[in-house]
C-alpha cells in the first residue's frame, strides 16, 4: 500500500502501520482496530517515552475558598515540580509523611451530648471551625456518621442515619438510627484550620493537597505536560509531524507483542528507536546550548 498524500494524517499512519505489519486489506485488521493501536500508543504511551517532547505547558488553575483538595487536571499527564499561589513560591512535596510533618493536621474533638436512649438527632456547634472537609465525624464509640466532603453526613456500616455539617461555622446536624443509651457518650472529631495563602502543596494519588487551607480564590500555577488529542479523522495529524513514523512504528509494535510475533518486534525495534530519535531531535537541539539552573 502507498501514502497517498504528503504529511502525516491518521490515513497515512494507518497506511504504514499496515505495511511494518503486513495487514493491508481490512479483513485481516479493520481500520477501526489499526487506528485504536495507532490512538492507543499515542495518546497513553509515546507522552511517558517523550515526556519532554510532549507539549510542555502551564497547568493553572484557582482555589475555592475552605478548599484544600484538588484533583489532577486529566488533560495532562504529570506535574513538574515547582508550584506558586499568586507568584508566590509553594514548597513542593511528594511524600505524604514529609508533608504531614511540616503541616500536621490533628483532630479536636468536643463532647456533644450524654446518651438517653431515647435522643436519635443531636444538633450544635464545633468549638474550633473552620473545618476541613472530608475531616468531620459524630459517633457514640458504636455508630459512625462521617462527612462525604460536600458537607453530608453519611453512615459507615452498619450504622445507619444520616445528617449534615456546615464547614464554616461548624454547625452540624446528625441523627443516628438507633438512639445512643446512658452509657454511650456522643462526641465528634474533625480537623480545624486557620484559612491563609497556601504555602506547601502534595501531590499524591493524583491529587493536590495545599497548606494551609485557601481563605481565598488563589491562582496555582505550574508546569504540566499536556495529553495529546486522538487522533479521530482521517485527515487528523499529530502535534508535530515529524511523530507519524514514530506512531506507527510504536502502535506496530504493540500490534506484534499482542500476536506473539516476537521476529517482528525485535526486527522493527531498532527502526523504532531511530524515529524515537527524530522525535527528539528538536527538544535536543533546543536544550543543548543551556546550562541546568539550580533550584537554590
Amino acid at each position: 500500500m502507498s501514502i497517498s498524500t504528503s504529511g502525516w494524517t491518521l490515513s497515512n499512519i494507518n497506511v504504514k502501520f499496515r505495511n511494518i505489519t503486513g495487514t493491508p486489506s481490512t479483513d485481516q485488521a479493520s481500520d477501526a482496530t489499526v487506528n485504536a493501536y495507532i490512538n492507543n500508543y499515542y495518546i497513553y504511551k509515546m507522552p511517558n517515552e517523550l515526556k519532554v517532547q510532549i507539549q510542555n505547558n502551564y497547568l493553572t488553575f484557582k482555589t475555592t475558598p475552605g478548599i484544600n483538595v484538588y484533583s489532577f487536571p486529566g488533560a495532562y499527564l504529570t506535574d513538574s515540580p515547582g508550584a506558586y499561589a499568586d507568584g508566590f513560591p509553594l514548597i513542593f512535596y511528594e511524600d505524604p509523611d514529609i508533608f504531614l510533618q511540616d503541616w500536621p493536621q490533628q483532630y479536636n474533638v468536643d463532647v456533644v451530648a450524654a446518651g438517653t436512649g431515647s435522643q436519635f438527632t443531636f444538633t450544635g456547634n464545633t468549638q474550633g471551625f473552620p473545618i476541613i472537609p472530608g475531616s468531620y465525624f459524630i459517633t457514640d464509640s458504636v455508630q459512625v456518621l462521617q462527612d462525604n466532603g460536600q458537607g453530608i453526613l453519611e453512615p459507615v456500616a452498619p450504622t445507619t442515619g444520616y445528617g449534615t455539617i456546615n464547614y464554616l461555622t461548624g454547625a452540624f446536624s446528625a441523627t443516628f438510627g438507633v438512639a445512643p443509651n446512658s452509657a454511650l457518650t456522643v462526641y465528634d472529631k474533625y480537623i480545624a484550620y486557620q484559612g491563609n495563602r497556601p504555602q506547601g502543596v502534595l501531590f499524591f494519588q493524583n491529587e493536590f493537597q495545599f497548606m494551609p487551607v485557601p481563605d481565598q480564590v488563589y491562582q496555582i500555577q505550574m508546569q504540566g505536560f499536556v495529553l495529546p488529542l486522538g487522533l479521530d479523522t482521517p485527515t487528523s495529524t499529530p502535534t508535530q509531524m515529524e511523530w507519524g513514523p514514530l506512531i506507527a512504528y510504536g502502535a506496530a509494535l504493540d500490534w506484534f507483542a499482542d500476536i506473539g510475533d516476537t521476529d517482528n518486534y525485535d526486527r522493527y525495534y531498532a527502526v523504532f528507536k531511530r524515529e524515537e530519535n527524530v522525535a527528539l531531535s528538536r527538544t535536543i537541539q533546543q536544550y543543548t546550548p543551556l546550562q541546568g539552573v539550580p533550584r537554590f
